[in-house]
């Protein structure tokens, strides 16, 4: 596998997010800028949507960006950017989130009806959660109450994938049933942020490790970022026929699988 830094000086933490965005890159930052990244690594500051809070999750649709932000005492929100560069709030998840929860990551559903999952936890400090499900329009519902936070969210064809923080990976159908069908916590950590590339679901790890989820379920360990000396992979996204994975420290790096 072949590993080359995209970008770097990125101010990130965990869960800030990264989404592929028309021809580039979108990253969301601890201090709410969302950057665009091109191909070959220029950065251009986007926009800023640090009066609705931090971004905690981000996905790109065609025509838009959706942004999962804690608010922190002001609440949590999901935003719609529209590829222009307008801001708007799409559903306010304060209710959902509790005073002791936020939201974690955001999926897109597009299809005839287009839709959102969000993982939302609902208590950080007794790790609890929930998936959302947000329309276009702004209505929100609760799609599965799920027994630990869910740090990453996924939609498929025909179901979601959580990866939870005790190492569950969780299958989700539409209309709210849930089963676990994997866990990583021996030997890789528990699992956090979730992409589709291809025919197999990719995941990072809190101990640096790449994975990937087989469509029989099976766990395949593909690298760990940590342990070649490139830092703790937190969020990804596919980007072509590759992925790119954003780390702790700052750094966007491109692997090619």
């Amino acid at each position: 596998m072949k590993v080359s830094l995209l970008a770097s000086g990125l101010k990130l933490l965990a869960f800030q997010g990264v989404t592929t965005f028309q021809d580039s890159i979108v990253v969301a930052t601890v201090e709410a800028d969302l950057v665009r990244v091109a191909a070959d690594g220029t950065l251009t500051p986007w926009i800023n949507v640090a009066r609705y809070g931090i971004p905690t999750g981000i996905v790109g649709l065609k025509d838009s960006i959706a942004v999962a932000l804690s608010g922190q005492e002001s609440g949590h929100f999901l935003l719609q950017v529209t590829q222009q560069g307008r801001v708007s709030p799409l559903a306010d998840l304060s209710d959902l989130a509790g005073e002791f929860g936020a939201p974690f990551a955001v999926a897109v559903h597009e299809g005839h009806y287009p839709y959102y999952l969000v993982a939302v936890s609902t208590d950080v400090v007794g790790s609890k959660g929930l998936i959302a499900r947000v329309t276009r329009s702004g209505k929100v519902t609760v799609l599965a109450d799920l027994d630990k936070t869910a740090f990453g969210i996924g939609i498929g064809e025909d179901c979601a994938i959580a990866t939870q923080d005790n190492g569950q990976i969780v299958k989700i159908d539409f209309n709210g049933g849930k089963s676990a069908i994997a866990n990583l916590q021996s030997p890789f950590g528990a699992p956090l942020d979730i992409t589709r590339l291809n025919e197999d679901w990719i995941m990072t790890t809190n101990t640096g490790w790449i994975v990937a989820l087989k469509s029989d379920n099976t766990i395949v360990p593909l690298i760990n970022l940590t342990e070649i000396g490139k830092g703790s992979p937190t969020t990804l996204t596919p980007f072509k026929n590759d992925v790119v994975v954003a780390t702790q420290a700052g750094n966007l790096l491109r692997v090619v699988l």
